[in-house]
């Protein structure tokens, strides 16, 4: 039989065995890609931006830390469909994610328009197929050229959001297809933010951004939960809204 000491030396390794567990239990590593400004990874690989804020701050009101760090995309959603992280900032639903991932209520959305000179008459431009007829670009193989495409609208194609909005300002193109915030940012760090407009479609609905979280990683249903009850804290408290004037 164990000594009273014994049981004693026992009974302190369980408890510091415990706290440690807890400890773990209180932080939680997600990933996420560079998406201004819902996700900014600055030279120095420091991480801020919308969706970093929201999550953190939610997370922070009921008792969890975050922890963000940078992956490629390709392999953030092979790790969670894996089990592998427990989950990423900030994606969208679609049929293929459904299957392995949790979605949380939304922390953000992308809102789809034209981006056009300042002084371009959008008196016309009212539902997407509208977009017949006038010169447009939209970044290569993002959604919104497929989208394009998928509507039989003709366009060009552009390396990055940059090109699109050099593209209405300096080049014969009328319009740029492109998400809202993430072209008004690119504008502002250009300093042209002032010389460009935003035209949202009557027909076209914003997509909404999640914290998305892998269905085979450990507690990801009650982490999800916990959230939730943390992303409507802060919104009752104004530190929701406060995120966002920062970004706008």
């Amino acid at each position: 039989m164990l000594s009273f000491f014994h049981r004693l030396i026992l009974a302190v390794l369980l408890t510091t065995l415990s706290g440690l567990a807890a400890a773990d239990g209180n932080q939680v590593e997600l990933y996420t890609v560079n998406f201004p400004p819902y996700t900014i990874i600055d030279p120095q690989n420091n991480i801020r931006g919308i969706d970093v804020e929201v999550v953190t701050a939610a997370l922070a009101a009921v008792g969890i830390e975050a922890i963000i760090a940078e992956a490629p995309w390709k392999r953030i959603l092979k790790n969670i469909e894996h089990g592998r992280v427990a989950g990423t900032l900030s994606c969208a639903k679609n049929s293929i994610r459904e299957t392995y991932m949790l979605f949380s209520e939304p922390i953000s959305e992308n809102v789809w328009g034209a981006v056009t000179a300042r002084d371009f008459d959008t008196s016309n431009l009212v539902n997407f197929p509208d977009i017949q007829g006038y010169e447009v670009v939209a970044v290569a193989d993002w959604a919104q050229s497929r989208q394009l495409s998928q509507h039989n609208l003709r366009h060009s194609v552009i390396p990055d959001i940059d090109s699109g909005i050099r593209s209405v300002l300096y080049r014969n193109i009328d319009l740029f297809y492109n998400g809202k915030l993430p072209t008004l940012y690119h504008a502002r760090n250009l300093g042209l933010r002032d010389k460009i407009a935003f035209h949202q479609f009557e027909d076209i609905e914003s997509t909404p951004l999640h914290l998305c979280l892998s269905k085979l990683y450990p507690d990801s249903q009650t982490l999800l939960e916990q959230f939730n009850t943390g992303l409507n804290k802060i919104k009752q408290s104004g530190e929701f809204d406060a995120i966002y004037k920062k970004y706008n």
